[in-house]
């Protein structure tokens, strides 16, 4: 169940688009919304040249930032709340990442929702390192939203979350967070894999000539496919399940979220195998920049790790 949706702004009309997707999300699970933006003092502290580099904090400069984040932040809430949504503003301070995850933490909330970038101090929140740090330190899961033009994709999710899955626990401990969001939203859930193919040197033809092991490869199809049927029947909402083969899983995912039906793309933010850096490295990059449709990313924790062991 979803009681507290954390909604970050950077001060930009770019990443104010994630509000109306938590207003929606908010007034059909009766969540409260807390809406906050990030000051970083240090942004105030010029340095003066001479014999020594001297630190010198701007505070006139600070305190009217501060006064006008606040007085942002104030009216946004108020504007969810005139549109019937509990709400509430806050200006945080201090650096981003660590600043929304602590606050994430004090709060209990249940889910993030952001644009997947904007300006200042989020701008590379989704693009680059930080998103990295973000990602290992948020306390729940984090809804991606895709801005088009002047409207998000759409208020709510519809239609079918695509949950992508490499056969260990950790990506499975992923589910009922998942879940919860999937009915939350009245979302219906396919759970999907992809199958590598073990490739056969074929040494008369050259060391490069190489040959897909089809009766490897069919027992992996058939493994995974039993697996994410045993998990499907174990989830409160209508699924289910695929199985793609494919030699690069981002390519495989992304052909699988092309499909009418797919409304949202949702994954641990690590895992094993040929999904071991989905969103840790290079495939990160590709989902994340190339995807047509909006992210749910979580990390989970240990706990919720073990749990999925048994």
């Amino acid at each position: 169940m979803l009681s507290t949706i954390l909604v970050p702004l950077d001060g930009s009309a770019f990443s104010a688009k994630a509000l109306p997707v938590a207003a929606a999300i908010a007034k059909r699970t009766g969540a409260a919304v807390k809406v906050v933006t990030v000051l970083d003092p240090s942004a105030y502290v010029p340095f003066v040249p001479g014999e020594v580099l001297v630190p010198v904090m701007d505070t006139d400069a600070l305190a009217a930032r501060r006064a006008a984040d606040e007085e942002a932040i104030k009216a946004e809430a108020e504007r969810l709340v005139a549109d019937g949504v509990k709400a509430e503003g806050r200006l945080l301070e201090g650096t981003v990442v660590e600043a929304i995850a602590e606050y994430a933490l004090e709060i209990g909330a249940d889910l993030i929702v952001m644009t997947t970038h904007g300006r200042s101090g989020l701008e590379r929140l989704w693009l680059g390192s930080v998103a990295t740090s973000f990602l290992q330190r948020a306390p729940c899961p984090v809804y991606l939203v895709r801005p088009v033009g002047s409207a998000t994709d759409s208020d709510l999710p519809t239609g079918t979350m695509l949950v992508t899955l490499d056969g260990s626990p950790f990506a499975d401990s992923m589910l009922p967070r998942a879940a919860a969001f999937a009915e939350a939203v009245g979302m219906s859930m396919r759970l999907f894999t992809v199958a590598i193919p073990n490739a056969i040197p074929m040494a008369p033809f050259g060391t490069e000539a190489l040959l897909a092991d089809e009766s490897d490869l069919t027992r992996q199809e058939h493994e995974a496919k039993e697996r994410l049927d045993a998990l499907a029947a174990t989830l409160p909402v209508p699924c289910t399940t695929e199985v793609a083969t494919d030699m690069t899983a981002t390519r495989a995912i992304l052909e699988q979220a092309e499909a009418s039906d797919v409304g949202l793309i949702a994954m641990a933010t690590h895992g094993r195998t040929g999904l071991a850096r989905l969103v840790m490295g290079n495939v990160a990059d590709s989902v994340l920049r190339a995807a047509p449709k909006p992210m749910l990313l979580y990390r989970p924790v240990a706990t919720e790790v073990a749990a999925a062991e048994h």
